[in-house]
C-alpha cells in the first residue's frame, strides 16, 4: 500500500493538501523532518500515513491526553490500528496494548513524554523495535519555545537507548530560533525542514480593550455563531466565566487540568458531539482536537506569547468557513505574565540557595565530595530556600550548576546501582562452578569481568542499562537476581530508585564563591520578556493584525493586508505624522539617558508629570502633554518591534535607544542644547550627503557604493568634518574619493552646521511654548498636521507661527497650506487690506483666519 492508497483507505481523501505528500516522502526516505504547519493544515496525516504503511509500529510523543484520545478515536473508526498509553490506563490495559503491538495489530502508539522516563517501558519498546518516532508539539522541547516542558528533554536519551534514528518533529508555531533549537535537541542528522504559510484567510482577528470581560463574552456569544472556545489563563477564571454565562442561560462547560479525568473526557465528548456548544478552558483544552466547525474563539486574558495565541485561535474555522477571533485585553493580564516570567527563571540568590540545598540533601560538608547520587527533592529545596519554587525553575538552576562543573544531573538512562561482592574469592569460585542457574552465573561473571578484584574491596557503581544490554534481561529480572544473590550472602546491593538524581562533581564550596556564567539564564529571561513585548505590540499595532503575525514568524510581508481584521476593517490608524513626531521625541529622550528609562518613566517625562528633578532637565520634558499614555505606549512598542528601541541587558525593564547603544554613546548630563549626539541631525545630514552621492555617481557613471559606501556616509554624518584634512583622516576615505566628492561634501556639511546653529540660537530666544511648533515647521509639516500633533487649534498654531516669524522672518510657510490660497491672500494684502475680519469677508470661505494671520505675518514688509 502506498501513501495515496492509505490516504483513501484510512481518511477518505483522494488527494493530499499542499506540502503533505512532500513531507511524507521525506519521512519514508529516512530523513529527519521538522515540519512547521499551521493549525488546521493537516500535520497529523503527515506522520500517521508513514506509520500506517510501515511494516512495523511507530511511536507518537504527544503532550496532552485529550490530543491522544481524539486522534486514536478518529483513527480507530474503521478498526483498531492505534492506541495510547498514559496515566488513565491501569496495568492490565497497558499490557494488552503492548501485546497487541507485539502481534502487529497496533501501528501507532501515542505516549506522553513523561512515560519515556520509565526504564522498564523503554526496554519493552526497544524489544518491539519501532520504525519511527514522531514528536508532536515539538516546540515543547525548546527552552526558547512558548511551552517548554522539561520532560521533552528525555526524548533524545530515549531514542539513543532504543537505537532509533528515524525521528521527525511537528509543530504549528515556531520562530526561527525555536526551529534551530528543536533540530539540535533531537540530534537531527539528515535534516529536512518544511515551513507552510501562517496565513489563515477565513479568520477575522479583533482586539477589544475590556475590564468587564464576562459581560463582553456574553455579548460576543450572542452576536456570533457557536461552537465557541473561551480561553482563560487560570482555572479560577474558567469557573467564574462559566458561572456568569450559565446565569444568563448560556449552555456551556468549563475545562481545566484540575478536573477528574472522567469529567474532562465527558466534557470533551460533549463539545465534539455538539451537546455543549461553548467551552471555557485553560490552554489544556483544544490541542489536537479535531473539531472543524469552531466559529468563535475568545481570549478572556491576553496570552503570554504570539505562538500560544496563534496556536489557540488556529482551532477556529478548520473547515475553511469564516470564523471570528477576539482578544479581550487588560493591562493587568500582562502583569500576570511578567510575574510568572520572573518566577520561571532563578536569580543569582536562588541558584546559590539551590546549590546549598542539594549539598545539604546529600549531607556533603564544605570541601568534601561524595560518590553517592543525591535524589532531587523539590519540596525540600523549596522549604530550604524559604519560598515556593516550581519544578522548571529548579531544573534551570541545576542545569546552570551543571554547566559550571559543580554537579551532574543523572537521567533515568544513566542510573547506577551499587554493589560489592562480600563472599570470599574461593567460595565464590565454587558457587559459580556448582550453580545450576545460568542467569546467576552470567551475572556474577559479568561483574568480575567489569570490575576485577576491586569489586571485593569496595562498593562499585554499575549502570542498569549496561546490565540490561549485556545480559539481555529486563530491569525487573536483573533486580530479582541481585536481590536473590544478596539474600544468599554473596553480594551487598543497593538499587538506584530515584528518577532524578544529581551527583556533586567537585568539592563543595561556599555558595558565595560559585563561579558561574549567567549569560544563558539572562538570555532566557530576555527572550521571555521579548515574547511578552511582542504580544503587547500586537495589541497596540495599528497595522493589519495578520501582517504582524506573519512578520513575527519570519514571513516578511511589506504590503500585505488581510482585509478582515479590526484594523483593516476600521481603517483607523494614528496619522503617520503623529507616529513620526512621537518617535523622534522618544528616541531623543532615550538618547539623553544612556542608563535607560522604564516605559513608565519615559511616559511621565514626555507628559511632564515626573517628580524626579533630574528628569526635568531633559530637553523633551513635557513635550507630549497633549498625548495620553496609550498613544505614547503604542509608539514605544512600535519602536521596540522595529528595533529602534531595545531593552537593557542588565535590566529588562529599562529601555535604550539602539542607535545610542550601537554608537557607544555616554551622556553625562541631559541639558538643552548641549553637545550630545543628536539622532535626527545625523539622519538629516546623512540623507543630504546620500542625495549628493547619487548625483555624483550618475556624473561619473559609477555605482553609488563605489563612490562612497553607506557605512562611510554614516561616519561622515556623525563626525561632520569641516576641512579637507579632517575628511581624509576618516578611516576608509582616500584622496581618490576626495577628488570626486570631497569639496561638495564639505560644502554641504558647512551649510548644515551653520543652519543648525542658527536654528538652535533662535530656539533659545524663542518662548518655550512655541519651540515644538517651530521644530515641526522646520520639518515641513502642514498647518493641519501641526495642529493635530500639538493638539491645539489651527488658530492658536497660527498665533505661534506669527511669533516665530517675528524671530525668523525668512522661515518658509509654503508647505503649511495650498500655495494658491496663499497667493490669493497675498493679492488682497497688496491691495492694502490688513484687517483680519475685513480680509476674511473678502476672501473665499475655504480660507481660514489662521491662514490669513500666517500670510499677513510672513508678508508684513509689504503692508
Amino acid at each position: 500500500m502506498n501513501s495515496l492508497q492509505a490516504l483513501k483507505r484510512y481518511f477518505g481523501y483522494t488527494e493530499f493538501r499542499p506540502g503533505q505528500a512532500e513531507i511524507i516522502d521525506s519521512i519514508l526516505n529516512g530523513d529527519n523532518v521538522l515540519a512547521v504547519l499551521p493549525t488546521g493544515a493537516g500535520k497529523s496525516i503527515c506522520y500517521q500515513i508513514p506509520a500506517l504503511i510501515s511494516q512495523k509500529f511507530s511511536i507518537v510523543i504527544s503532550p496532552l491526553i485529550a490530543l491522544m484520545k481524539d486522534q486514536v478515536d478518529s483513527l480507530n473508526k474503521s478498526g483498531e490500528i492505534s492506541a495510547f498509553i498514559n496515566s488513565t490506563l491501569n496495568l492490565k490495559e497497558t499490557e494488552d496494548i503492548i501485546n497487541k503491538i507485539a502481534l502487529g495489530k497496533i501501528k501507532l502508539l501515542y505516549v506522553a513524554p513523561e512515560r519515556l522516563e520509565n526504564i522498564s517501558f523503554a526496554e519493552r519498546i526497544r524489544n518491539l523495535n519501532p520504525e519511527y518516532i514522531f514528536v508532536d508539539e515539538a516546540h515543547c522541547i525548546s527552552e526558547w519555545g512558548h511551552s517548554f516542558r522539561p520532560s521533552y528533554r528525555n526524548i533524545i536519551e530515549f531514542t539513543k537507548f532504543i537505537s532509533i534514528d528515524k525521528i521527525s518533529a511537528f509543530t504549528a508555531s515556531a520562530t526561527p530560533e525555536v526551529i534551530s533549537d528543536i533540530s539540535n535537541q533531537l540530534g537531527f542528522k539528515n535534516k529536512k525542514i518544511y515551513i507552510r504559510g501562517f496565513e489563515r484567510e477565513n479568520l477575522r482577528l479583533n482586539v477589544i480593550r475590556s475590564i468587564k470581560k464576562n459581560e463582553q463574552c456574553l455579548s460576543l456569544i450572542r452576536q456570533f455563531k457557536t461552537p465557541a472556545i473561551i480561553y482563560c489563563t487560570s482555572r479560577k477564571s474558567t469557573e467564574e466565566a462559566a458561572e456568569y454565562l450559565m446565569m444568563h442561560k448560556i449552555n456551556c462547560a468549563y475545562y481545566h487540568a484540575g478536573l477528574a479525568p472522567e469529567l474532562r473526557k465527558k466534557i470533551q465528548d460533549d463539545f465534539l458531539s455538539d451537546r455543549v456548544p461553548i467551552i471555557i478552558a485553560t490552554n489544556a483544552f483544544g490541542m489536537g482536537i479535531d473539531k472543524k466547525d469552531v466559529r468563535l474563539i475568545i481570549h478572556y486574558n491576553t496570552p503570554g506569547s504570539v505562538e500560544n495565541y496563534y496556536q489557540e485561535f488556529g482551532r477556529a474555522g478548520r473547515d475553511g468557513k469564516e470564523s471570528n477571533i477576539f482578544l479581550l485585553h487588560d493591562d493587568r493580564d500582562i502583569k500576570i505574565h511578567q510575574y510568572f516570567l520572573a518566577n520561571s527563571y532563578p536569580n543569582v540568590k536562588d541558584i546559590k540557595a539551590i546549590y546549598d540545598a542539594v549539598c545539604n540533601l546529600g549531607q556533603i560538608a564544605l570541601g568534601n565530595i561524595s560518590e553517592k547520587e543525591t535524589a532531587v527533592d523539590y519540596d525540600f529545596i523549596s522549604r530550604f530556600c524559604k519560598r515556593e519554587m516550581n519544578r522548571a525553575l529548579i531544573i534551570t538552576a541545576l542545569k546552570i550548576l551543571e554547566s559550571g562543573g559543580y554537579i551532574k544531573i543523572i537521567s533515568d538512562y544513566e542510573r547506577k546501582s551499587e554493589l560489592q561482592i562480600v563472599l570470599e574469592k574461593n567460595k565464590l569460585k565454587k558457587f559459580i562452578e556448582n550453580c545450576p542457574y545460568d542467569d546467576l552465573k552470567n551475572l556474577l561473571l559479568l561483574l568480575l569481568r567489569e570490575f576485577g578484584s576491586e569489586v571485593y574491596l569496595k562498593s562499585m557503581k554499575i549502570s542498569q542499562n549496561n546490565l540490561i544490554s549485556k545480559l539481555n534481561l529486563t530491569e525487573d529480572e536483573i533486580d530479582e537476581k541481585m536481590t536473590l544473590l544478596e539474600s544468599m550472602g554473596i553480594i551487598a546491593y543497593r538499587k538506584s530508585t530515584a528518577k532524578e538524581n544529581i551527583l556533586i562533581t567537585s568539592p563543595r564550596v561556599n555558595s558565595e564563591r560559585l563561579v558561574l556564567n549567567f549569560n544563558r539564564l539572562n538570555e532566557g529571561f530576555q527572550l521571555g520578556q521579548k515574547k511578552i513585548d511582542s504580544v503587547i505590540q500586537y495589541v497596540h499595532t495599528k497595522e493589519c493584525r495578520f501582517k504582524f503575525i506573519l512578520n513575527y514568524f519570519g514571513e516578511t510581508q511589506s504590503n500585505y493586508k488581510c482585509g478582515k481584521c479590526d484594523n483593516c476593517s476600521s481603517g483607523t490608524t494614528q496619522l503617520g505624522s503623529t507616529i513620526e513626531y512621537l518617535s523622534d521625541i522618544i528616541l531623543q529622550t532615550l538618547s539623553e539617558n544612556s542608563s535607560g528609562l522604564t516605559i513608565s518613566e519615559l511616559v511621565k517625562i514626555l507628559q511632564g508629570v515626573s517628580t524626579k528633578n533630574q528628569y526635568k532637565l531633559i530637553s523633551t520634558y513635557g513635550s507630549c502633554r497633549q498625548y495620553n499614555s496609550n498613544e505614547i505606549d503604542e509608539v514605544i512598542y512600535n519602536l521596540l518591534s522595529i528595533g529602534k528601541i531595545i531593552r537593557a541587558k542588565n535590566n529588562s525593564k529599562k529601555l535604550l535607544s539602539s542607535q545610542s547603544v550601537s554608537n557607544g554613546i555616554q551622556q553625562s548630563s541631559p541639558k538643552l542644547n548641549n553637545n550630545n549626539y543628536h539622532y535626527e541631525d545625523d539622519l538629516e545630514l546623512y540623507n543630504l550627503l546620500r542625495s549628493a552621492r547619487q548625483k555624483i555617481s550618475e556624473r561619473f557613471l559609477q555605482s553609488s557604493y563605489l563612490i562612497c559606501s553607506d557605512e562611510l556616509l554614516k561616519e561622515i554624518s556623525k563626525v561632520k568634518p569641516k576641512s579637507r584634512g579632517e575628511l581624509l583622516s576618516l578611516p576608509g576615505f582616500n584622496m581618490r574619493m576626495f577628488n570626486k566628492i570631497g569639496e561638495e561634501f564639505l560644502h554641504i556639511i558647512t551649510d548644515f552646521i551653520r543652519n543648525r546653529e542658527e536654528t538652535e540660537t533662535l530656539s533659545v530666544k524663542m518662548p518655550s511654548s512655541i519651540k515644538e511648533t517651530y521644530e515641526l515647521l522646520l520639518k515641513g509639516f502642514s498647518l493641519k498636521e501641526i495642529s493635530s500633533l500639538r493638539k491645539l487649534s489651527e488658530e492658536v498654531i497660527s498665533m505661534q507661527i506669527e511669533t516665530i516669524l517675528e524671530f525668523e522672518p525668512d522661515t518658509s510657510i509654503e508647505h503649511l497650506f495650498d500655495i494658491n490660497l496663499q497667493n490669493v491672500i497675498l493679492m488682497e494684502l497688496k491691495r492694502g487690506y490688513t484687517d483680519l475680519k475685513e480680509l476674511k469677508n473678502r476672501l473665499p470661505s475655504a480660507i481660514s483666519y489662521a491662514m490669513i494671520r500666517i500670510c499677513k505675518a510672513k508678508n508684513r514688509n509689504i503692508i
